[in-house]
């Protein structure tokens, strides 16, 4: 009776074996038909679009451009969508559809700090980038350039803007122009909010 049961024990024992070794078998079939699914999938687009509407992704990660814009191109719904817009020369999204832009209420934007410059980007459409600069009385902006042409307008307070040699003083209602690389200064002669609009025509 003993040997019966040492017998039995021996061929469950060995049933087991075999089927753990089968589901071995069977699991590692699995993992490489998904492997092989996997490398006929096409590589996920990595969108380097900097606008506000690419989502972030960490290290690793594909970009999930939104782009709801221009050429972007949707793939399926659980797949990235590749983003064939144009970028100008800083890498942000250009639209290649007409649209419209806005922003209401630009001086509620920006605070002015005591004895502080402080400044926000408040647009970025087609090339054009809108800054607001709030300037405790005093404050200024010591000479330099930009690289594209800009234009500058006062929605509170008097600055004094000063290029080629001359100097005006700026007031709500007004705008100064300013060339591609032209040395200029600007002064708050009071606490002022400034409107600078950065045309880049470099893409």
């Amino acid at each position: 009776m003993a040997d019966e049961n040492e017998q039995q024990s021996a061929c469950e024992a060995g049933r087991d074996e075999q089927h753990c070794k089968c589901r071995q078998r069977r699991a590692a079939a699995e993992a490489a038909a998904a492997n092989a699914s996997a490398a006929q999938q096409p590589a996920a687009h990595h969108c380097t679009c900097k606008h506000d509407g690419a989502a972030e992704a960490g290290e690793g990660e594909a970009h999930h451009c939104k782009c709801k814009h221009g050429d972007a191109e949707e793939s399926g719904d659980e797949q990235p969508k590749h983003c064939a817009c144009k970028h100008d020369a800083e890498g942000h999204a250009i639209s290649t559809e007409p649209h419209l832009g806005y922003v209401a209420d630009l001086a509620s934007l920006i605070e002015i700090q005591p004895e502080s410059t402080v400044s926000r980007v408040v647009m970025r459409e087609d090339g054009l980038r809108v800054v607001l600069f709030g300037f405790d009385k005093d404050q200024a902006l010591s000479e330099h350039t930009a690289a594209m042409p800009v234009t500058i307008q006062v929605l509170e307070g008097k600055l004094r803007v000063g290029g080629e040699g001359r100097e005006v003083e700026l007031v709500p209602g007004g705008v100064v122009y300013l060339s591609a690389r032209l040395p200029h200064t600007v002064y708050a002669v009071e606490p002022s909010k400034m409107l600078l609009s950065m045309f880049d025509n470099r893409g």
